[in-house]
């Protein structure tokens, strides 16, 4: 389903990838949520203004509308360091990532160009 968080890509600085792997573990901690990046901090071209895309699946997810599901996550965002920087997040339940990982919009095309990465939340 996508490669896994190494490193810090060309262009991203260790401090910015520490900021997602923060998010990561305290998405896990709240949600149970596994997440990926895509986008060009993904391909390790970013910007410098360039935000985080990030893609959240959880079971914890379903009893939630899909628009619904990204309000209070801000905060960990916050919580994480990422006040200021510019977050993406898209809240999928594990079915709803199945079939956009097949389909033809963001996560499906990110896959398909091996742009989907799994950030591995330590500790």
């Amino acid at each position: 389903m996508g490669r896994n968080a190494a490193p810090a890509p060309a262009g991203q600085s260790a401090a910015q990838e520490d900021l997602v792997v923060k998010f990561a573990r305290l998405m896990r901690q709240r949600y149970g949520a596994r997440l990926y990046l895509f986008g060009s901090r993904a391909r390790g071209t970013p910007q410098r203004q360039s935000d985080y895309d990030v893609v959240a699946v959880a079971r914890s997810f379903e009893s939630q509308p899909r628009l619904d599901r990204v309000g209070d996550r801000y905060r960990l965002w916050y919580e994480a360091g990422g006040r200021g920087i510019g977050l993406d997040l898209h809240c999928f339940t594990p079915e709803e990532f199945r079939k956009e990982l097949v389909g033809l919009g963001f996560v499906g095309m990110a896959k398909r160009r091996g742009e989907l990465i799994r950030v591995q939340a330590r500790g």
